[in-house]
């Protein structure tokens, strides 16, 4: 187990944006422990940890089996973790205070259908705080693209403007703060790519590499960030336009879908 708790915790570390994009959600998000989190893609658990020690009940979704019983092992005091897909969440309407998602849409079937179920499962005045994959043109080669799409298992890239509109269009309310660019200099980006294509590689030379991005992303930011962290929220709802009540209910263990492994990988 304690060698389990070792690989889990360096996956999750070694990462050079994954941290920063957890900071920032919890920045965004800002729960207090009379709140209800839900972090939709939990994976092995070790994002949701975190984001417990600020809120109140906290709740990890994730649709892979194995996953999912590994975040019980390592992670499974005080929070609950729970089978399901985020384009059918498994909770009552107006459940929870706050939502929060780690790099987990561009892997959705149905992002759009992720969204809504978002909106549903909130609270009115409840926030939802999401980081994706941003990867475009502006940003990054063809080749990159195609290459990180198939290893990572992705359908979907989001700009900024297509991330808003979906929110408008799920009925959530982009918040007032302007969306966060991650690795938004081409140097961060190059040196981002590179240690995907071949972390082992260049692990020995994370804390360098991470300074450097750090350093890039604060003093060269020329370009749309490949990493968008993005905030809305839930307006208050007219009684005559509730949704009406979802019984809580629990899916059947199922296999888990190509992507699920991927989920926190990137």
């Amino acid at each position: 187990m304690l060698m389990t708790r070792l690989m889990s915790t360096i996956k999750s570390v070694c990462s050079l944006n994954r941290r920063r994009e957890f900071d920032e959600l919890l920045r965004r998000l800002a729960p207090s422990k009379q709140d209800s989190l839900l972090d939709i893609g939990s994976g092995d658990g070790y994002w949701t940890s975190y984001f417990a020690q600020y809120a109140g009940p906290t709740v990890g979704l994730e649709p892979d089996p194995a996953a999912l019983n590994l975040a019980r092992q390592l992670h499974g005091h005080g929070i609950t973790f729970q089978q399901g897909f985020a384009e059918e969440l498994p909770f009552d309407d107006s459940s929870f205070d706050c939502v929060a998602s780690v790099s987990c849409f561009e892997h959705f079937r149905d992002a759009q259908k992720a969204l809504d179920e978002c909106y549903r499962v909130l609270k009115p005045g409840g926030r939802l705080a999401i980081s994706v994959d941003s990867l475009l043109p502006q940003n990054s080669s063809s080749e990159f693209r195609s290459w990180h799409s198939k290893k990572y298992f992705v359908t979907e890239y989001f700009p900024e403007q297509r991330l808003t509109t979906m929110f408008e269009q799920s009925g959530l309310r982009p918040a007032g703060e302007p969306v966060t660019h991650l690795l938004n200099s081409q140097r961060s980006a190059r040196i981002r790519e590179r240690f995907l294509r071949n972390p082992r590689r260049w692990l020995p030379a994370f804390p360098l590499l991470y300074s450097m991005v750090l350093y890039f992303d604060r003093h060269e930011a020329d370009m749309p960030g490949q990493v968008l962290v993005a905030t809305a929220f839930k307006p208050p709802i007219p009684d005559n336009e509730a949704f009406p009540k979802r019984s809580r209910h629990s899916r059947p263990e199922v296999s888990s879908p190509p992507f699920a492994p991927a989920l926190t990988s990137n």
